[in-house]
């Protein structure tokens, strides 16, 4: 890529300000030397401090000029064309390394789109020595990318750009940039062909399809438009075979390589080379959209030059697609650029029918969905929890399938059972063998034999109905709650029966002395000491000293503290333990993601979150799954660098998230 620096400013003072600083030290030991004042040695000294002097002088001032914030402003060398991005490149000077600059184009064309396609720093540090002391500076320059793609030939005005970085901010005057039109070819089409209409969260098949009738070794570069699909998710692509063909997709985040599968078709008398390549798409929200024209753009080459080859290749096309993409190609010596359009479309995203919707259904679209429930205990008592574990199976939206309440459509009766509030979330298997939801409930009555069918509904895209099943009914042995009262406590005395008649007769006393012994104050002397010199007469017993008194006290107030502290531990609901020892175990998973790489900490920050989530299911959950979704985007995104990490804001907001979740008696 060759890039046509438009703004320049300050290149010329750092080298005459660096001629200066020499000039001023050759005078200076010149003069000493002339004057024969100072020997060799002495002569070097001197030049080498002025040197020195010299240089801590131009790195002060290379130092305070870096205080302004300089812009350099390239642009790729002309002519830019309709369909192909051209890269815009600004090169500042004069901010910090952290935070991260951000830089917007203000405003352009409807006909042209303005991409950041990133920003990476160079810091570059000088250190130097000035006596004992040994002084550091630090430069950084921040190189920012933009994508101008145009729509339609003409002139355009490309700006102006906006670089904020904290209180700093930088404007930068718009620059005009003109786009030819691209000559089209029958030799070449580009179709994409997806369905009229879906419903949210469906899956939708798009294809991509790429004609050619000439020699595809020909073919140095294919860039395929694929943005107007940006505002939609898709499902993680599949990964290309080694050697397998694949057609390259423009998007907001880059150029992506999609496995496709080629072969030879005759339209027209013609025989093309046709490339398909499918995704997944997946509307969220209700809305008619206007789909524009998707195109496709070829470098074909006329002339290759047999004299050198790239060192990296161009992303071309020869054997399978693209299979020698950055391999050693020959250079193109002389190349002319062809174009071809699609047919714009038009996507209708219908909202689920409110006729006839289930209780049941929370949101799943696809078809052939079961729903398989599993008790940890089935004899239990009024009051006990008992943990369900349902299993949701089905070709569908499983990833985002939440549960609908347990009482849904004749299922758990809230008057029979004390029932979780809220959505529940689940946790996605590793054999992709659907998702596994864990709840508690509790039995309020003991006339209660079994855990009814609970019921889940989806809606069938195809035949355009709602469905419902059922899981299976769970036989259940409640037994009532054993309660423990003030007339159940057994005495240490017998008591005589009223009827047992009052008798001095030896046998019978020693008959009653045979069994449980009772207190007796018969003998005991009650009389109230009222002697003042008695009362008054310190003890001689070692038991009497105020030293082991107050250690008496002190030791029978501690025992009290422990004791009242252990019965309000008692006194928490085992489940409710048992959930907040969950829930710290995942905070700490979250806290050692740190160490690990971006998609694996990712994966394991939103796996913890859900699990965390299912001990306190009824507490607000719109947050949490915010950050689940933004971990699962990078643990799902395009690419694996090793050496990434997970972001620090990422991970605090994770760990506020869970910091959250507080277990209580309604957890249970």
């Amino acid at each position: 890529m060759n890039l046509q620096v438009t703004y320049q400013p300050k290149a010329n003072a750092v080298a005459t300000f660096t001629r200066a600083g020499s000039a001023i030290a050759v005078a200076t030991c010149a003069r000493a030397w002339s004057g024969r004042r100072l020997t060799l040695a002495a002569s070097q000294k001197v030049l080498r401090r002025t040197l020195l002097s010299s240089s801590m002088v131009l790195l002060w001032w290379a130092t305070s000029a870096a205080q302004d914030v300089n812009v350099q402003l390239a642009t790729e060398e002309p002519p830019h064309y309709v369909g192909v991005s051209a890269i815009v490149q600004l090169t500042v000077d004069g901010l910090e390394a952290d935070p991260q600059p951000q830089c917007v184009a203000e405003s352009s064309s409807p006909d042209v789109r303005v991409r950041l396609a990133g920003i990476s720093p160079r810091i570059v540090q000088r250190m130097f020595q000035s006596g004992t002391q040994i002084r550091r500076i630090q430069q950084v320059t921040h190189t920012i990318q933009f994508r101008v793609t145009a729509d339609k030939p003409g002139d355009y005005e490309i700006g102006p750009f906006v670089i904020t970085q904290g209180k700093t901010e930088k404007r930068v005057d718009a620059i005009t940039m003109s786009f030819a039109e691209v000559p089209t070819t029958d030799d070449m089409r580009i179709q994409l062909q997806m369905p009229e209409s879906a419903y949210p969260d469906q899956r939708v098949p798009v294809t991509i399809r790429w004609w050619f009738a000439g020699d595809t070794d020909n073919v140095n570069q294919l860039r395929i438009d694929g943005t107007m699909l940006d505002e939609f998710q898709f499902a993680p692509d599949r990964t290309p075979e080694r050697g397998g063909s694949r057609l390259p997709i423009e998007t907001e985040e880059g150029t992506i390589a999609l496995a496709a599968t080629a072969e030879r078709q005759s339209v027209d008398g013609k025989e093309f080379t046709v490339v398909s390549a499918q995704r997944t798409l997946i509307p969220n929200r209700p809305g008619t959209y206007e789909i524009a024209p998707i195109t496709a753009t070829i470098q074909w080459v006329t002339q290759w030059d047999q004299r050198r080859r790239s060192p990296l290749g161009d992303f071309g096309i020869g054997g399978s697609l693209l299979e020698e993409a950055f391999g050693g190609r020959r250079r193109p010596a002389k190349v002319e650029l062809f174009r071809a359009a699609g047919e714009p479309l038009t996507f209708e995203v219908k909202p689920f029918p409110s006729q006839g919707r289930p209780e049941s259904f929370s949101g799943a679209v696809g078809n052939g969905f079961s729903l398989d429930v599993t008790a940890d205990r089935t004899v239990v008592r009024v009051g006990d929890p008992i943990r369900l574990t349902l299993h949701l199976r089905g070709d569908g939206n499983i990833e985002g399938a939440t549960l609908p309440p347990l009482s849904a459509d004749g299922g758990l009766d809230p008057r029979h059972f004390r029932l979780p509030a809220g959505d529940v979330t689940g946790v996605l298997q590793d054999d992709q063998d659907g998702k596994q939801f864990v709840v508690s409930v509790r039995v309020l009555d003991e006339s209660i034999n079994e855990i009814p069918s609970i019921a889940y509904s989806w809606f069938d895209a195809e035949t355009e109905r709602y469905q419902t099943t059922r899981s299976e009914p769970i036989a259940l042995r409640v037994m009532p709650a054993q309660v423990v009262g003030a007339d159940a406590v057994v005495s240490n005395q017998s008591a005589l029966s009223p009827s047992e008649p009052a008798t001095n007769d030896p046998s019978a006393q020693s008959a009653r002395s045979s069994g449980p012994r009772r207190f007796s104050l018969s003998g005991a002397d009650l009389a109230i000491e009222r002697d003042p010199q008695r009362l008054l007469t310190g003890s001689t017993s070692l038991l009497a000293r105020p030293s082991l008194q107050f250690a008496g006290y002190a030791l029978g107030s501690l025992c009290l503290i422990v004791a009242l502290v252990d019965r309000k531990r008692r006194q928490v609901d085992p489940a409710i333990r048992k959930a907040s020892a969950v829930v710290r175990a995942q905070r700490g998973r979250i806290a050692a993601a740190e160490r690990l790489s971006e998609k694996e900490a990712a994966k394991q920050i939103a796996e913890a979150l859900r699990v965390a989530h299912l001990e306190v299911p009824e507490t607000d959950r719109s947050a949490i799954e915010r950050i689940i979704a933004e971990c699962e985007s990078i643990a799902y995104k395009p690419g694996d660098d090793a050496d990434a990490r997970i972001s620090p804001d990422l991970l605090g907001r994770a760990l506020a998230a869970i910091d959250t979740l507080k277990p209580s008696n309604s957890t249970a």
